[in-house]
């Protein structure tokens, strides 16, 4: 066996260190140039709207391919029950679902919305996301968006918001053109969600069983609505009959719907969904519906075959509805 003299192995040990030096080199300068690429497509935190106290800010993901000559804007509406949540992306699926739309050319805006309080209800934070929309046309030529090519994106309460948005807001040439909607199980029915016409064995069971939620339904209600539905169920009712997007589909665009839904979702029931579709097939609207097999509220147990099969879906519907010129 051959002997390695003190100065061979001495030059050795330097050789190591300087390939090591160098792969250490090469790989922060790679987090480098990464983090400096996410700093050009990742603005955080602007204001849109300010009420008395309030800031409202969104979040830009701009595009990291200039494909077209101005950027197609997909909406991203957080979910939270209405009353908790935030606009930035982290989940599995949505994260990859932005990552698609920015690798091909789309910027994603995540708003921010007052969440429902004392002082805020539900007719106040359709109220915001609408002006974030607005202002996102007001400022298309700082960030280069196409005001042509506008999708809502939204995920439980913020699809419900998108799908609102989208049956509300009154067609004209100074209105946005939204193209589509990624509905990911959004609530279309409020009454039937909240329980707000309960029976007396339900609300009895309720408390017994669930106690924390039916407490938490109560006062969920009543910050929507801002009615009582112990004092003044009609009312309250009345108000989620109103804020529900099932009862405006007759009257609303015919805009195209994905929805992506989970069997096993016990928050908002996959039955909602498959009402929609249902509805919307008898308005000749086009939609598709996909049903995530075993899926919860959220996806969180779904595997990963199925997320990347989910986020094709979605990117391959927004391309199919993006108004090419």
């Amino acid at each position: 066996m051959k002997k390695i003299s003190k100065l061979e192995f001495q030059f050795n040990s330097i050789k190591m260190k300087l390939s090591l030096f160098l792969i250490f080199g090469l790989f922060s300068l790679s987090l480098t140039a990464q983090n400096s690429a996410d700093q050009k497509t990742f603005l955080k935190d602007i204001p849109y709207k300010i009420i008395e106290k309030d800031t409202v800010k969104l979040d830009i993901h701009l595009p990291k391919q200039n494909i077209y000559e101005k950027s197609p804007v997909v909406v991203f509406i957080h979910g939270g029950a209405w009353a908790q949540g935030d606009k930035e992306i982290k989940y599995h699926y949505t994260e990859g679902i932005k990552d698609t739309l920015q690798e091909n050319g789309y910027t994603v805006v995540a708003i921010n919305y007052r969440l429902v309080s004392k002082t805020v209800d539900i007719a106040e934070q359709l109220s915001d996301c609408k002006d974030a929309i607005h202002w996102i046309i007001d400022n298309a030529d700082e960030y280069n968006f196409d005001t042509e090519n506008i999708g809502l994106w939204g995920e439980s309460a913020g699809a419900h918001l998108a799908l609102m948005i989208a049956c509300t807001t009154e067609q004209s040439n100074d209105s946005p053109k939204i193209r589509f909607i990624l509905d990911n199980f959004g609530p279309i029915d409020l009454n039937k969600v909240l329980k707000t016409n309960a029976s007396w064995f339900t609300k009895k069971t309720y408390k017994l069983f669930l106690p924390k939620l039916y407490d938490i339904r109560e006062k969920l209600i009543f910050a929507m609505t801002s009615y009582d539905i112990n004092t003044n169920k009609e009312e309250a009712i009345a108000v989620a009959r109103q804020y529900s997007p099932i009862e405006h589909l007759q009257t609303a665009p015919k805009i195209p719907i994905l929805i992506l839904h989970g069997n096993r979702d016990f928050i908002v029931p996959f039955k909602q969904s498959k009402k929609l579709h249902k509805e919307l097939n008898k308005l000749s609207v086009t939609n598709k519906l996909i049903k995530v097999k075993k899926g919860n509220h959220g996806f969180t147990k779904t595997d990963k075959k199925e997320i990347h099969h989910l986020i094709k879906e979605s990117f391959v519907f927004v391309q199919q509805h993006y108004h090419k010129k």
